[in-house]
């Protein structure tokens, strides 16, 4: 996966792994409210209108911003990337996303009944998609992939920890 990430065949992937994670987010939060959207009387092509534009807005912003830290942690660790390289990297990598993130929303969206399986989703999709974003960096800055993985748990550690404290 991390060759074909590097090569020109996945662009589609590098541009778009992250949008549809966006999309996905935005229509499970949009099943998780379904009953709030119906009492309000909006039709659910509207309401999937509206709840997506703030669905995208911030999985673009968390794309930005992971890949900035990401950035920074990676020259940290003595290693230059232009920005818009591992931009499309994160990207790319964010296939096991995919299922995290509409599993994430569930999570603090959905009922409880459902918050035990939606947070295991969850973090078996961070699970997945870090190790395969170290393997991108690691090939991208012929790196070993520990010290990659290294820089992808800096910069993860980084957000959860500002995530933590902005709560």
């Amino acid at each position: 996966m991390v060759n074909t990430m590097l090569s020109s065949e996945s662009r589609w992937q590098a541009a778009l792994g992250m949008p549809i994670a966006g999309l996905l987010w935005s229509l499970a939060t949009l099943l998780a409210r379904s009953e709030q959207v119906d009492a309000l009387g909006i039709p659910k092509t509207e309401a999937f209108f509206y709840i997506s534009l703030g669905g995208m807005a911030q999985t673009l912003l968390l794309w930005v911003g992971f890949t900035g830290v990401l950035w920074a942690m990676t020259s940290a660790f003595g290693g230059q990337m232009p920005l818009l390289r591992l931009m499309s990297l994160v990207s790319a990598a964010s296939i096991p996303l995919w299922i995290g993130a509409p599993a994430t929303a569930s999570w603090i969206n959905g009922p409880a009944s459902q918050t035990a399986v939606a947070a295991t989703l969850a973090i078996m999709s961070m699970a997945l998609f870090l190790p395969t974003l170290a393997r991108g960096v690691a090939t991208g800055l012929n790196w070993p992939l520990v010290r990659a993985l290294n820089a992808v748990l800096a910069a993860s550690v980084f957000l959860a920890s500002f995530a933590f404290l902005a709560l």
